[in-house]
């Protein structure tokens, strides 16, 4: 009986000594990925990242590195957790955001928990290169353009497609390969949802408020995505490298360019009026008035169709 008692105690005292599981969940890093992207799609501190995986360098993530991300359930453990029911998982993910609070994360829980509400991962891939497709709409008419070839480059055609999808009436102009390779990133983050361009090259005028705009070199989109809220869709493109996001609360879309610094503004203007940047001196691309909308979003009604009639929830 002593020889069984003392077994079990050097097993309680092992199992209490072990080193907590490592995280199964791991993130191979893309380009354009940053570590708060990365934070911010998994729903876990940077700080946790860094500690997790001994990073020296965390503003220069390489592509290929892969990264562990700690406090991340994978598919296995999502299953058996599956059976906790729908309160108790809510209440673990809030408790994950009060640890990333104390993990020294900016910004009110609340104010960060809405930007970041709709970076939930992406879904399982449904067959190789899958989210290397991009789908988007403009002027009634549908793309499907794959970014990335076997090799993981973006291959000719994807910049015709680009090119044709990105028009101004007949006028075309050749697309910078980088803001392919950003919307790629972009619409892989969000799960593959369809984008809606709203404008992409526009020839130069005179009475452009930018004298340079990046939509005169093909450098350049205003677009949204279906399901997914402007400020969430800002929220991540501001993480971007070498990338400028102009944010726009009083109208329908994100802009998104390529350049070689990282800019970030935000337009209070009105349509028709010039623009009210929030800060002097920003770097910005255009002014809300001067983007034709010719895709703009279907009209929201609050009546029933005479027609059809539906029962409204």
């Amino acid at each position: 009986m002593r020889a069984v008692a003392l077994a079990l105690a050097t097993a309680l005292g092992l199992a209490l000594c072990a080193p907590p599981a490592r995280a199964d969940v791991t993130h191979v890093v893309q380009r354009g990925h940053t570590l708060e992207a990365i934070a911010h799609r998994y729903r876990v501190s940077a700080k946790a990242i860094v500690e997790a995986n001994h990073l020296k360098d965390a503003k220069h993530l390489k592509p290929g590195q892969t990264l562990i991300i700690p406090g991340v359930d994978g598919p296995k453990k999502k299953a058996e957790r599956g059976e906790k029911g729908e309160k108790a998982e809510k209440a673990e993910r809030g408790e994950r955001t009060e640890r990333g609070d104390r993990a020294g994360d900016k910004g009110p829980t609340g104010a960060r928990w809405a930007a970041t509400a709709a970076f939930e991962p992406p879904p399982e891939p449904r067959g190789r290169g899958d989210g290397d497709t991009v789908h988007a709409e403009r002027l009634g008419e549908e793309f499907r353009i794959r970014v990335k070839d076997a090799h993981g480059h973006i291959p000719s055609s994807a910049l015709k497609a680009f090119e044709r999808m990105m028009r101004q009436g007949n006028g075309v102009h050749a697309v910078d390969p980088r803001l392919v390779a950003l919307v790629g990133i972009v619409s892989s983050h969000f799960g593959g949802k369809p984008l809606e361009i709203v404008s992409g090259y526009r020839a130069y005028t005179p009475t452009q408020y930018t004298a340079h705009s990046n939509h005169n070199l093909g450098k350049a989109l205003d677009f949204r995505i279906r399901g997914v809220t402007n400020e969430a869709l800002r929220d991540f493109c501001h993480t971007l490298r070498s990338a400028g996001c102009g944010y726009y609360p009083n109208s329908s879309f994100v802009h998104l360019d390529v350049r070689d610094t990282k800019a970030f503004w935000t337009d209070w203007s009105r349509p028709g009026e010039p623009p009210r940047y929030d800060k002097p001196g920003v770097a910005a691309d255009e002014g809300a008035s001067e983007v034709p909308d010719d895709n703009p979003p279907p009209p929201l009604s609050l009546e029933p169709h005479r027609d059809s009639p539906v029962e409204l929830q």
